[in-house]
């Protein structure tokens, strides 16, 4: 089914969640900038989330600097359509919510992102499909009462 040649990358394990640690400290404290920062007795909106970064990048330093001193144990593994299908999954969902609806837009981003599965079959990934739109409208819409419409602007007539 996944006829595509899989990456191999020599890295340890730990290198990479370093890595992708830092990724996101760096992006949420960048993010907390633009909120005033006050000082340590006047607190502002951007002070706490900014030394939460701060404590996130060095934690996914110390762990990155840590995987560099062991040997590569275990071959990272990429492929590069199902990265791609995980990773375009939200924008998928936020692109589809309001033209076609929360039902639609939960089938189509769980049909994209068991594209990561190429062993998965098309009737698992369906029933998949359905079991999210059904769970994820009875826990978000009618349960806790989030008003997201249910069918989207192009599919009302």
């Amino acid at each position: 089914m996944d006829t595509q040649k899989p990456l191999t990358i020599p890295v340890n394990k730990d290198v990479v969640a370093g890595a992708i640690f830092l990724t996101f400290a760096i992006g949420f404290g960048l993010v907390s900038t633009a909120y005033p920062l006050g000082s340590g007795a006047q607190m502002g909106p951007g002070y706490y989330p900014l030394m939460l970064s701060g404590v996130l990048a060095l934690l996914g330093a110390a762990i990155a600097l840590a995987g560099r001193r062991k040997p590569a144990q275990q071959m990272i593994v990429v492929r590069p359509l199902a990265l791609l299908s995980v990773l375009a999954s939200p924008l998928l969902f936020a692109l589809t919510l309001r033209p076609l609806g929360f039902i639609s837009a939960v089938i189509l981003t769980s049909l994209l992102a068991t594209m990561a599965a190429p062993k998965m079959s098309w009737t698992a990934r369906l029933l998949t499909a359905l079991g999210l739109a059904i769970g994820c409208t009875t826990i978000f819409i009618w349960g806790l009462g989030i008003p997201l419409p249910l069918l989207g602007s192009l599919l009302r007539f």
